[in-house]
């Protein structure tokens, strides 16, 4: 008897068990698992860690591992959604802070270290925009094979650093803040839970 392989469009059965086909399912449980601004930082850290350095020290392997099939299954999402017919936010100056924009719903958010630091204000009002530049600097193999070195980079000690990591991490970067402003605007549940009625908790505060 023939065993059934079922599809995994985006790589979530490896750090969650299930897989997922919706992109925006994808990005609700990327989030579940962590605030935007741990993911940034975290870019930001093994992204600028100096090739024969040394390993990484700034968090356990595991972590790094986990967390580099949760940003590998994001950019797969992101390059399924880069073309989504949508409507731009049309925000006013006066609403640039406000949080129903970019805040999310989990009761440990931090309004201010959820806001965006990388996007443009086109790119605040249509986060789409930047699934489309970021896709249009690299392929998704491209960006697949960059982000596989970069974590490589900051597990290995005689492994060479990728070329213009300071670019990669602003795209990478980027690519975390639009994906968060997606579900905070779009998004209305995380699996099997509405977002309203705060009915998940974070899995990690950082």
């Amino acid at each position: 008897m023939k065993t059934k392989h079922h599809k995994d469009p985006f790589t979530t059965q490896c750090w969650l068990c299930e897989c997922i086909t919706d992109p925006y399912q994808v990005i609700a449980h990327f989030f579940a698992e962590a605030h935007v601004y741990h993911f940034r930082r975290l870019i930001k850290k093994l992204v600028c860690h100096p090739s024969g350095a040394g390993v990484y020290k700034g968090c356990s392997p595991g972590d790094i591992l986990l967390y580099s099939k949760l940003i590998r299954s994001l950019i797969k999402a992101a390059h399924a959604l880069r073309h989504t017919k949508h409507n731009a936010v049309t925000i006013t100056k006066e609403d640039l802070f406000h949080k129903k924009y970019y805040c999310s719903h989990y009761v440990s958010a931090d309004a201010w270290k959820e806001f965006p630091r990388c996007l443009s204000e086109k790119e605040y009002s249509d986060p789409y925009r930047a699934f489309q530049q970021f896709f249009s600097y690299r392929s998704l193999n491209n960006w697949l094979q960059c982000w596989e070195q970069v974590v490589d980079n900051a597990l290995n000690s005689d492994t060479t650093a990728i070329t213009a990591p300071l670019t990669a991490c602003i795209y990478l970067i980027k690519l975390v803040e639009a994906a968060h402003l997606v579900d905070v605007r779009e998004v209305t549940h995380v699996g099997e839970c509405l977002k309203k009625g705060r009915a998940i908790k974070l899995c990690k505060d950082n």
